[in-house]
């Protein structure tokens, strides 16, 4: 266990230098999607503003339209990471977590943690994390919880062992 090899403050250090880690590499994968998106979205809307109408006539109206549909998939797209680039935002690194919220890091016998976006398994100096939003599977059964307190997910038994 780490408290065992660290005083604590330099333990607070740590997990704090790791919690930066982890959310600049979550402000970084969102970041990257709102790129591709909106060079997708530019890419639909040249696709559609180039098609010229054909002799066939129907041609160029059912390509506007499906150009015009994946622009709007794109937009919601868009728009949803965008919501989550806010949460990111909101999160505030400084603080001490006793329970498991957004903006923690979660420490559990099944794995380490971070609740904030939902981006997926992330290896920092060497320790894995899984990053999960509260409202995924597995970041609602965690919400709240504290240390010590033991859930289950998928037949298997989680103990909170630290938050940070």
């Amino acid at each position: 266990m780490l408290s065992l090899i660290f005083s604590p403050q330099t333990l607070f250090k740590f997990m704090q230098h790791l919690k930066e880690k982890l959310l600049q590499k979550c402000f970084q994968t969102i970041e990257n999607q709102l790129l591709m998106i909106e060079k997708g979205i530019a890419e639909a809307q040249a696709a559609a503003n180039e098609d010229t109408k054909s002799s066939a006539g129907d041609k160029y109206e059912t390509t506007r339209a499906m150009m015009q549909i994946e622009i709007e998939n794109l937009s919601k797209r868009l728009a949803d990471a965008q919501k989550l680039l806010q949460i990111l935002q909101q999160i505030v690194m400084q603080q001490h977590y006793t329970t498991a919220v957004i903006g923690a890091v979660v420490a559990t016998t099944q794995g380490n943690y971070f609740i904030a976006v939902g981006i997926g398994k992330v290896t920092i100096e060497g320790i894995d994390f899984f990053v999960v939003s509260p409202q995924s599977p597995i970041g609602a059964k965690l919400h709240h919880t504290k240390v010590q307190d033991t859930i289950s997910f998928n037949g298997k038994k989680f103990t909170i062992t630290a938050i940070y």
